[in-house]
């Protein structure tokens, strides 16, 4: 890693100002464009003095799913990876599709558990209304003048949502089967709460 960083220092003549354009960029949040994103309008509603403190609140909240994970799941390494994929795609701050494309490309790796999953209907139902609703709602706003950021922002969350969904279900699908194989005499018998 060190080579690497040294080594793009000398191909930009030997200056290190192409950190800030990219680890920067996306570590301090300069450009509020709205996308599939969720930080993009809380930062554009807040005071100037509060994004500081709100930015490391949500990088906080982002890397603090990878050291529950990895101590749950530390028999899963590869599952804990997948569903990293699916919450960075929920909760970075530039969200792209290749990122939900991404997880959505890798959680076939553990198709053996989706009977295991609970909410599918609904969590396939909110994917699908937010992918044919979200381009319909960005044109309304930006190229049409009928809508405003709430629109756009409001499908945005209902995508979140899908995907949340759907990472919650997986992991708990996940946990469910080796729950099961642990305990062979209760597969297929219901999981009450106590």
């Amino acid at each position: 890693m060190v080579g690497l960083m040294y080594l793009s220092y000398v191909l930009t003549g030997q200056s290190w100002e192409f950190l800030s354009s990219t680890y920067g960029f996306h570590l301090l949040l300069p450009d509020l464009t709205p996308n599939v994103g969720l930080w993009w309008y809380f930062f554009i509603e807040m005071f100037d003095s509060f994004r500081a403190f709100f930015l490391g609140v949500f990088w906080l909240h982002l890397g603090g799913y990878v050291g529950g994970l990895s101590i749950r799941m530390r028999s899963q390494p590869l599952f804990v990876i997948v569903t990293l994929l699916g919450l960075f795609a929920v909760f970075k701050p530039y969200p792209s599709i290749s990122d939900t494309s991404l997880y959505l490309g890798m959680l076939p790796l553990y198709s053996h558990v989706f009977p295991l999953m609970r909410y599918t209907f609904f969590t396939i139902s909110t994917l699908l209304y937010a992918a044919l609703l979200g381009p319909a709602f960005y044109y309304l706003w930006i190229y049409a003048g009928s809508g405003n950021a709430n629109f756009f922002y409001a499908i945005t969350l209902v995508w979140s949502l899908g995907l949340s969904f759907l990472v919650a279900d997986s992991l708990f699908a996940v946990l469910r089967d080796e729950w099961e194989v642990e305990r062979p005499e209760m597969r297929g018998r219901q999981v009450r709460q106590i």
